[in-house]
């Protein structure tokens, strides 16, 4: 497959949830960025509840992991939607750099992109109704490691926009009264992502949460109002320090005049 048709398998023409999946990382799967080996293993997705509840998945898990439970899900009747919105250090640059062994990009997404060829391998097997209720995939490094980043390093960082995923009447008007928060090691939902959820919460979703390691039961997720909720929260995030890619997505190069964490 070629990257358009890969793009088309995770973002088939007639699902609802299609219009949120980003084509980002995607238009990188011709390139030897994308046939990188995957050593995470596979997902164990028994905890996730049966696909006939209409409940929505937001997971949450760091680099391919979110991918490969995805995959897993999808096997169980769910629709993955991909939501990374960061660009790949560019083809040929080093990965570390040679004087400091840091790494020279904020977040690796390599192992993303590979996983995303090879999942979609598997999802076009599988034959999901338009109507499967979605599982949306977020990189859970996604704001890097909160490190200052430095002149001449690549700074991918990215953040989860409330206008990432579709309103709590979008996902009420296919069903959807409940929407689960799946995070590896914590309960709580990052700063970002929590606007999403409380406008769901606010829109008369219930929303729930669970860990993965060390495992917990579902249970019920409460989300405090986040500072600068609403409007005025996405026009403060110009001031962040995120860097745009030239071609779509966030990316780009930290130049020598404004480092900064």
């Amino acid at each position: 497959m070629n990257k358009e048709e890969i793009f088309s398998t995770w973002a088939p023409e007639g699902s609802p949830w299609s219009r949120w999946a980003k084509p980002v990382l995607f238009a990188y799967l011709e390139s030897a960025l994308s046939r990188i080996p995957i050593t995470e293993a596979a997902s164990d997705v028994s905890w996730s509840p049966p696909p006939n509840e209409k409940i929505a998945l937001v997971l949450d898990l760091p680099g391919a992991e979110g991918v490969l439970a995805g995959v897993a899900l999808a096997a169980r009747g769910y629709r993955p939607v991909p939501l990374y919105n960061a660009v790949p250090l560019p083809v040929g640059e080093p990965l570390l750099d040679p004087l400091t062994n840091r790494a020279v990009a904020a977040v690796n997404v390599l192992p993303i992109i590979s996983a995303l060829r090879q999942g979609a391998e598997q999802l076009v097997q599988l034959n999901l109704p338009f109507d499967a209720p979605p599982a949306f995939l977020l990189d859970a490094n996604r704001r890097g490691d909160g490190r200052k980043m430095e002149p001449d390093e690549f700074d991918n960082r990215s953040i989860s926009f409330t206008t990432d995923f579709p309103s709590a009447n979008f996902l009420g008007a296919h069903g959807i009264q409940r929407v689960m928060l799946v995070q590896k090691n914590s309960l709580d939902p990052q700063s970002d992502l929590a606007h999403s959820l409380r406008r769901w919460r606010d829109g008369g979703l219930k929303l729930e949460r669970l860990r993965l390691d060390p495992p917990s039961r579902p249970e019920s997720l409460e989300v405090a109002r986040p500072s600068w909720y609403g409007a005025m929260f996405q026009r403060a995030l110009s001031s962040i320090g995120l860097r745009r890619s030239g071609s779509g997505g966030f990316g780009a190069w930290v130049p020598e005049s404004s480092a900064g964490g």
